[in-house]
């Protein structure tokens, strides 16, 4: 018979336990009968105590911070924070701008502008002098460009401050693209391409969102050779300058310093940037349709089957939000979750699977569950998600999940201010996106006031099923039973990585 072994922080909650007891009893005398030099009679066993017992004090509040804003003759916002718990200094410039600008036959031409705004220099030092620079003095001014904004950053010792903005004050608004740093990118976004179907996983979390959203639009679209191959020098540098001017920039600093005196020092450094463009169109729209049904993007040198599933979600600010991110954490949030217990625990038909409410700032995101399989048990293992997605969506869920899920959230949402820097990167990013100064607090009491019956609502009016979208990555051959059992339509992913014209095609 196997030996029985105590979880550790059960054995430890005992242990204490058992040291307050011994410490609560009366030492031995006469009175108690106790005989000196005896042996000490045995105290009372103590029951063994649980995870549950251990009582936490509420969350504290979320304290804003004294930011100091302004906004520069040329149009720059600037915040700035003066934090003196170490001795440096941090800022980043925030440019509304994105992938989701790419023209459709240039799809990569904002990462590579991104990139190549610092490891191609200025017209005063290459990429690799900066480095050098940067690296003698522990220091460091970092660029790139993701779906919905562009970004430059810095860190540096305080008594480093001058020299450091100084750089990066050159990357941002004077960067000279250099030939080689773009070939570079280019070989590197080939070779990725390349080699993008090498992993299961990859192609599904790359095949799902495309379809949801459509391939017909940046949001679905994915690099190719040919797209990458069009892109040139110009087209960087006309991508630059569209979206790199001072009126379309916000540019936060926080450390070690004294607040007037960096403002003066951040007035007098960009004084002389008054380049000038309209203002940036909104980013596009997301209008996609997509068709329910499964989709399968056959590998055969796997044993296991990568999933995802799932439709449109939402946006960060929608009243429903808060209960969504409720729902989701019950579903398929963690190991206390429907999905974690059910169908990896109980059925042990997956290696992991797990379910979130996708919502961005300023588009839908994406509801998604996901996991992996052995490959004979796919058919099952999607078989056992449905169950538990019509479960949350037909009943409501229990007190102590509602509880559980609640304060997963809260506290997990906590941690986004829990440092005066990452509190002035969550203000910005609301003010970026045209949220309310008060969004933090009014997420936080929509939270804590999520019920059970909110859940079930949100869950049956959000999620439906028969808009689900399935993208399974693996080898129909070792499935079993055939995807076809499920009784929706099944049409394959043409894995093909084109080449451009003029070469062969390569599988």
């Amino acid at each position: 018979m196997p030996r029985q072994v105590m979880h550790p922080i059960r054995f430890f909650l005992c242990l204490s336990a058992m040291a307050l007891a011994a410490l609560a009893q009366p030492p031995a005398s006469k009175a108690t009968g106790a005989t000196p030099g005896a042996a000490p009679k045995p105290a009372a066993p103590v029951p063994a105590a649980s995870w549950k017992d251990i009582k936490f004090p509420p969350l504290r509040e979320i304290q804003l911070p004294k930011i100091e804003e302004t906004t520069l003759p040329n149009g720059m916002k600037v915040y700035i924070l003066e934090n003196h718990e170490l001795p440096l200094v941090r800022g980043s410039a925030i440019i509304r701008t994105g992938n989701l600008f790419d023209p459709a036959d240039k799809v990569g031409l904002a990462s590579v502008t991104g990139e190549t705004l610092r490891s191609g220099g200025t017209t005063k030092l290459s990429g690799d002098q900066i480095d050098e620079q940067l690296e003698n003095i522990a220091a460091s001014v970092e660029s790139a460009i993701d779906e919905s904004f562009g970004s430059v950053r810095f860190s540096t010792l305080k008594e480093r401050t001058d020299e450091v903005l100084a750089v990066f004050r050159d990357v941002l608004t004077d960067p000279a693209f250099r030939q080689d740093k773009i070939d570079l990118w280019k070989a590197q976004a080939h070779s990725g391409i390349q080699r993008r179907n090498d992993e299961a996983m990859g192609i599904t979390a790359r095949e799902f969102p495309d379809l949801v959203y459509g391939r017909n639009n940046s949001y679905g679209w994915a690099m190719e050779h040919s797209s990458v191959s069009n892109i040139t020098r110009n087209d960087i540098v006309a991508f630059y300058k569209r979206y790199y001017f001072p009126a379309n920039v916000i540019l936060t600093v926080q450390g070690d310093f004294s607040a007037p005196e960096m403002k003066a020092k951040i007035e007098k450094l960009f004084a002389s940037w008054n380049y000038m463009q309209p203002p940036v169109p909104p980013f596009p729209k997301v209008d996609n349709q997509a068709k329910p049904g499964i989709y399968l993007a056959t590998k055969t040198d796997v044993t296991q089957s990568s999933f995802a599933l799932g439709h449109l979600g939402g946006k960060v600010i929608d009243k429903d939000y808060p209960a969504l991110q409720v729902m989701a954490d019950i579903l398929g949030g963690g190991f206390h979750s429907r999905l974690f217990r059910q169908v990896r625990s109980k059925l042990g038909y997956a290696y992991d699977v797990g379910a979130g409410w996708g919502a961005a700032y300023d588009h839908p995101g994406i509801f998604e569950i996901e996991g992996s399989t052995k490959s004979e048990s796919t058919v099952d293992t999607l078989r056992a998600v449905a169950v538990e997605v019509k479960k949350i969506r037909s009943e409501e869920v229990t007190e102590e999940e509602l509880k559980s899920a609640k304060d997963t959230v809260l506290n997990g949402f906590i941690f986004n201010f829990d440092t005066p820097s990452k509190t002035l990167n969550r203000l910005v990013t609301y003010r970026y996106f045209g949220y309310p100064d008060d969004f933090i607090f009014q997420y936080q009491k929509a939270v804590e006031q999520v019920t059970k019956a909110d859940v079930l609502r949100v869950a049956k009016q959000y999620i439906d099923p028969a808009k689900f979208v399935t993208v399974v990555t693996g080898n129909p051959k070792d499935f079993g039973t055939p995807l076809s059992a499920l009784e929706q339509p099944v049409s394959d992913i043409d894995l093909t990585i084109p080449e451009p014209a003029g070469a062969p095609a390569a599988k």
